[in-house]
């Protein structure tokens, strides 16, 4: 068996920016209360004493992941599968209370950036399935982003619905079996801290 803790990034910073948002989306760093979250992770049993990790290349999803990595001397390497999902066009909100998420795009149709959630889980899924081929028996920790973990779930776990990923915490963590490259069990930790606010787009 293998345990493989899929980590989505702590809170990020939300601030006015200029220039060029694809840029700034790749280097985005945590706020002050994202990186007291990401030290939280310390304190799980379950975290410590890792294996291996993997991180997308967005510096986010590394920075949640440092705080272990540099304390139990976790080699790590940064995978682009790993990275966010572009986000969904939702020209039909407008800002009210209370607030109405949108609905989770159909799984074929290919939204901003050109991807589908189906070309997303399945990006998602090569890079997970090669971390587990390469440290079979291992704990591994991944770091990824909330759509993408939500585009993967869908399709593996019958249990994950459209609303899902509009309720993930910032980290969350899910703890995943794996026998061979199937999943065989999954448990979701429980985080000390609340969902952060939802902010219309």
């Amino acid at each position: 068996m293998t345990d493989v803790y899929l980590i989505r990034h702590s809170v990020k910073m939300r601030v006015p920016v200029t220039g060029k948002t694809r840029e700034f989306d790749l280097m985005q760093p945590l706020s002050a209360e994202g990186e007291e979250r990401a030290k939280k992770l310390l304190e799980f049993p379950e975290l410590r004493g890792a294996d291996f990790a993997v991180a997308s290349n967005m510096s986010r999803s590394l920075a949640t992941l440092q705080y272990l990595i540099e304390a139990d001397g976790v080699p790590f390497a940064i995978d682009e599968r790993l990275r966010e999902m572009p986000g969904w066009k939702r020209p039909e909100i407008v800002p009210r209370k209370p607030f109405v998420p949108p609905k989770w795009p159909d799984p074929e149709e290919h939204i901003d950036g050109g991807e589908s959630i189906l070309e997303c889980r399945a990006r998602m899924h090569e890079a997970i399935c090669e971390a587990v081929r390469e440290h079979p028996g291992q704990k591994i920790l991944i770091g990824s982003h909330g759509r993408s973990i939500g585009a993967y779930f869908s399709g593996f776990l019958a249990e994950f619905g459209d609303g899902f990923v509009l309720e993930m915490n910032q980290p969350d963590v899910f703890h995943l079996t794996f026998e061979g490259e199937k999943i065989a069990g999954y448990e979701r930790l429980e985080m000390p801290f609340p969902l952060p606010p939802m902010r219309p787009r």
